[in-house]
């Protein structure tokens, strides 16, 4: 379950003790922890969508883990032709597909049994630029010997040294156009943020929320607008059944509550995840733990939500009572007609037309002169 606030031209932003009242009261329904109910479900779905990955990343991640254990065991066995066709076809599909989780670590593998594949042939520049391609990818890294021989562990920490040497003065820094005015989260060779890189290719995924991840194999010497990834959700009111799906499935929910706050009036209404949007519900925020349970109780059919329509009673003369039905939480004494009930059924309007009746032939009364005469039949009244 979560809860999205809307924020229109019309709405106030709710303070945090009216957010975490909600949560509460939505989560006491059938005694959740008040964590399991997600806040800013809007935000966080972007967040999620803009993470998930194209269909068919799994077995391509499974492809290229075979073609690396395979090509690591046939180097074992000393089949160093198939070894080098095998690591081949991994480099390509890294470069093809960079948007493959970890692939920089991945490559960095590849090119350190490239390194040792091309040691054993006696080919030592080979092994040497396998070995630059590998520290380019994470200039950090260490190489023990009991992965490969003294002599060109050796040589990997001399290639660190000047590499790392150089950071000041060769390295370069992303040349990146990103729009001013979107957050968006870049990684460099599995590493988060634009920092210097060493001259050369880098794998670079860029992350915005609500959007496909944009991914690259690219010279980050070259200046780059990188394209804008596919909307999944949009940033803006999330008014369409579809979007609201969508937001469903993003954070695996069963009922997503949408809140709104107008001076003293809050108004809240639940989305049937699948399903469709249940009843509206306008009061006063102490009457959260009513307006909770008419929201939940459904029945989840109408195909389009209500909370954006008009707020038949403004919030300067709103009262205790909630608008759309009783939900003080009066008990004892038997309540008159015009507050059992029943009235919930009606429309906001009607019941507003009938308090307001019934509280002027009262008053009219109690002046100690005859109020007029209010008959109404209820049949007809409610259209039973």
């Amino acid at each position: 379950m979560a809860v999205h606030w809307r924020a229109t031209a019309g709405s106030e932003a709710p303070d945090p003790s009216l957010r975490a009242s909600v949560r509460e009261r939505l989560a006491a329904v059938d005694g959740r922890p008040t964590s399991a109910v997600l806040d800013g479900a809007l935000a966080r779905a972007r967040v999620a969508v803009s993470r998930e990955l194209e269909a068919g990343i799994v077995e391509l991640q499974a492809a290229l883990r075979r073609e690396l254990d395979e090509a690591d065991l046939a180097y074992r066995e000393g089949r160093f032709e198939a070894a080098g066709e095998l690591l081949a076809g991994a480099l390509l599909r890294l470069r093809r597909h960079a948007e493959l989780p970890g692939a920089a670590a991945s490559a960095r593998e590849a090119h350190l049994l490239a390194a040792l594949l091309a040691w054993s042939l006696g080919e030592r520049e080979r092994a040497e630029v396998a070995l630059g391609d590998a520290l380019r990818l994470d200039p950090e890294a260490q190489l023990s010997t009991r992965r490969a021989p003294p002599a060109l562990v050796a040589r990997y920490r001399a290639l660190q040294r000047t590499l790392l040497a150089a950071r000041e003065t060769a390295w370069v820094t992303p040349r990146l156009r990103l729009p001013a005015a979107e957050e968006i989260s870049v990684e460099i060779d599995g590493v988060v943020g634009l920092r210097p890189v060493p001259p050369g290719e880098h794998f670079v995924v860029l992350w915005r929320d609500g959007h496909a991840p944009v991914a690259s194999w690219r010279d980050l010497a070259q200046p780059w607008r990188p394209p804008a990834g596919a909307v999944r959700i949009a940033g803006e009111e999330p008014e369409e059944a579809g979007v609201l799906a969508a937001i469903c499935e993003a954070l695996e929910l069963d009922v997503l509550v949408l809140a709104e706050r107008r001076r003293a009036v809050v108004g809240l209404e639940a989305y049937g995840c699948g399903r469709g949007f249940g009843p509206r519900w306008l009061g006063r925020r102490e009457q959260l733990a009513a307006g909770v349970a008419a929201i939940l109780a459904g029945p989840f059919d109408a195909l389009a939500p209500s909370l954006a329509d008009d707020w038949p009673i403004a919030p300067e003369v709103a009262t205790s009572t909630s608008v759309g039905g009783d939900q003080t939480g009066d008990s004892g004494s038997e309540r008159p007609w015009y507050r059992k009930g029943w009235i919930w059924g009606t429309s906001v309007a009607v019941a507003a037309v009938v308090a307001g009746s019934v509280t002027l032939g009262v008053l009219a009364a109690g002046a100690g002169q005859p109020g007029p005469r209010l008959e109404i039949d209820a049949d007809d009244f409610v259209g039973r």
